[in-house]
């Protein structure tokens, strides 16, 4: 019997194939003196070399994917690495251990719609670096290492677009090398409307060594899962810091509701034009005034920014206002109300605006020294992301209990990020990460650096955490005082945290930041932690039914994983039979006010509903999708 070799180009080049197989056809019909069909032969050959808008490229498969169809991918918990510094919270994090195609799938069980934000920063497919693929190294000289890198973005992005919730947001980090590919790519799967844009992060301030002009920035895509664009305010964090409060000095009757307001014009030019828009409005002196100052109606491009009607509503509730003017022909400005409180409708309104999608605040050396700073001065992974960038691209999701996962967790990051962002802010926010084992880094970088935020070491070196940013315009220099009494707070609230507090002033912005001398003991953030590692179910070894009852023994890290429990926990309990209940009952072992994870299939008599009633405990039904063998292979 012929072994089966794995072939990573299972589908071929089809076109090429019909190509070649119609240039046979030209030849075969100049052999045979058959002229009138060469034209046409021609023409077809044309066509196929027709090229379709969108991104193509040849599809590769991967072993990790090829094996689950004789090997059903299994969670199971190293429960040495298990960490409980925070008692008094039921909810865990979790270090998944595996390829994370493997993850994603076992993922599509426990969080199928249910990822609040995912980041990611993927192998760049760089001609220095390349990536691991069917563990060969992808680098320049590979013909297919654009293709390759695809196919394998491409599994893993489109489970990942299942996993997010309605509301989800989506960053992926790159850079120039495959950027097109991989902005095609996730249009493609997420949908261009979904796509909300490109950060522009200066990862560094220079590059002397680079030849013609430096790079020095990188992007961050950003997508949302709701296609509709009028939620993205209430979906995305506003900056309540991006305007000048004392610009509202005036006052009026509606103080009470609206509060201070500043006055501005109610002409524009250079909007749209639209002779609807340009109409003449009645001064108080009776004559009619038109946009930009004028006497009558002329076509300059100058219109009103509000409507006649609109217009007519905002005289009658104040918001509206003539002024007289010698810069105006007419004699007269018609000023609008800009309010505190309301926006130009009367609607309360609490003033913001959307951040900018520009990253200037912290370069990439950040991430080495963070890492340095906990490993012995020395950086066991390369170019690591700073945990401040990740923490703001977190923050930008206004959902402050947020599940976060990162499938591409490397030396733990993200997971540093989601903890100092909830000891920021007071959030209850949770995070999943997922990476291999490729020399030993989830048990030795990941986990190790995961342990040290969280149960607190001793700094290799000299390390600091910003603690307070604002930056300085024109308009805000009226606010300085303010800021400074804020800064003041903030120093004192945290001077005896660190070994020293310092501040500094660069490109118009103030910072304040903690530091840590070498050798200082740096405060933990309490969190609770489970490693889960990959294993496998030979599918083979258990036939028919008996591999269901296999698949069973793996539930409890599924259970564990969608509902953010630990099953150490007397108040939480797993009932896959009718067996196990009975013993419960029997024995007395069930805890009043606890919770039972149970199989669906297991029968309860009413004198056992009776008893779960008395004992008010709450039945959670495992899910269906759980089980049954179909659902697992792949």
């Amino acid at each position: 019997m012929t072994e089966n070799i794995f072939n990573e180009r299972p589908h071929k080049n089809e076109k090429l194939e019909s190509i070649d197989y119609v240039k046979n056809l030209i030849e075969k019909a100049r052999d045979e003196s058959c002229e009138s069909d060469i034209p046409k032969l021609e023409k077809l050959i044309r066509l196929l070399n027709f090229k379709k808008y969108g991104l193509v490229w040849e599809e590769h498969a991967e072993e990790v994917e090829e094996k689950m169809k004789t090997k059903i991918p299994v969670f199971t918990e190293d429960v040495s690495k298990k960490i409980m510094s925070n008692p008094d919270s039921e909810d865990y994090n979790f270090l998944l251990e595996g390829d994370n195609l493997h993850s994603l799938h076992l993922l599509e069980k426990t969080h199928l719609g249910k990822i609040d934000v995912i980041y990611i920063d993927p192998p760049y497919n760089t001609t220095n670096e390349g990536f691991t693929y069917n563990d060969k190294k992808v680098d320049s000289n590979d013909a297919y290492r654009h293709s390759k890198w695809l196919s394998f973005m491409e599994k893993r992005l489109k489970i990942a677009s299942s996993l997010l919730s309605k509301n989800g947001i989506l960053f992926i980090s790159i850079d120039d090398k495959e950027y097109q590919n991989i902005k095609s790519l996730t249009d493609e799967i997420f949908g261009e409307n979904c796509f909300v844009t490109s950060f522009i992060w200066q990862k560094k301030t220079g590059a002397s060594d680079a030849k013609g002009i430096a790079t020095i920035t990188e992007y961050i895509l950003c997508y949302c899962n709701n296609k509709d664009k009028s939620k993205w305010n209430n979906i995305f964090s506003q900056n309540f810091g991006s305007f000048d409060k004392n610009r509202y000095r005036h006052t009026d009757e509606y103080y009470n509701v609206r509060g201070p307001f500043y006055y501005d014009n109610l002409d524009r030019g250079g909007l749209t034009y639209s002779d609807s828009m340009n109409f003449g409005v009645e001064a108080p002196d009776g004559k009619m005034i038109y946009p930009n100052g004028r006497q009558k109606f002329e076509k300059d491009g100058w219109i009103w920014k509000w409507g006649k009607n609109k217009i007519e509503w905002g005289f009658k509730n104040g918001f509206l206002e003539f002024q007289k003017s010698k810069n105006k022909a007419n004699g007269w400005a018609l000023k609008y109300k800009n309010y505190l409180n309301v926006d130009n409708e009367g609607k309360p309104i609490e003033r913001s605006a959307p951040y900018k999608n520009l990253i200037q605040f912290v370069i990439n050396q950040a991430g080495t020294n963070e890492l340095k700073s906990m490993f012995n001065n020395k950086s066991p992974f390369s170019n690591p992301k700073p945990s401040e960038l990740i923490k703001y691209l977190i923050s930008l999701s206004n959902k402050k209990d947020a599940k976060v996962f990162d499938f591409f967790a490397g030396s733990g990051t993200t997971g540093q990020a989601v903890l100092k962002l909830n000891q920021e802010d007071g959030g209850k926010r949770t995070f999943i990460l997922a990476t291999n084992n490729e020399n030993n880094i989830a048990e030795e970088i990941t986990y190790t650096r995961l342990s040290k935020i969280i149960n607190g070491y001793k700094a290799s070196s000299k390390t600091k955490n910003l603690l307070y940013e604002y930056k300085f315009t024109i308009s805000k220099l009226k606010n300085a005082n303010n800021v400074l009494e804020y800064m003041e707070n903030v120093i004192a609230e945290n001077r005896g945290k660190y070994d020293s507090i310092s501040k500094s002033m660069k490109d118009n912005v103030l910072q304040v930041f903690g530091e840590y001398n070498k050798d200082s003991e740096v405060y933990g953030i309490p969190a609770n932690l489970k490693y889960f590692k990959t294993d496998f179910v030979v599918k083979k070894e258990f036939p028919d039914v008996s591999l269901e009852y296999e698949l069973l023994k793996y539930i409890t890290p599924l259970v564990e994983l969608e509902f953010g429990i630990d099953i150490t926990n007397p108040k939480v309990q797993i009932v896959l039979n009718e067996e196990q209940l009975e013993l419960l009952i029997d024995n007395k072992q069930l805890i009043s006010k606890s919770t039972i994870f149970m199989h669906p299939d297991v029968f309860r008599d009413d004198k056992q509903n009776q008893i779960l009633q008395e004992l008010q405990i709450r039945v959670q039904e495992i899910p269906n999708y759980f089980f049954g063998t179909e659902l697992w292979a792949k």
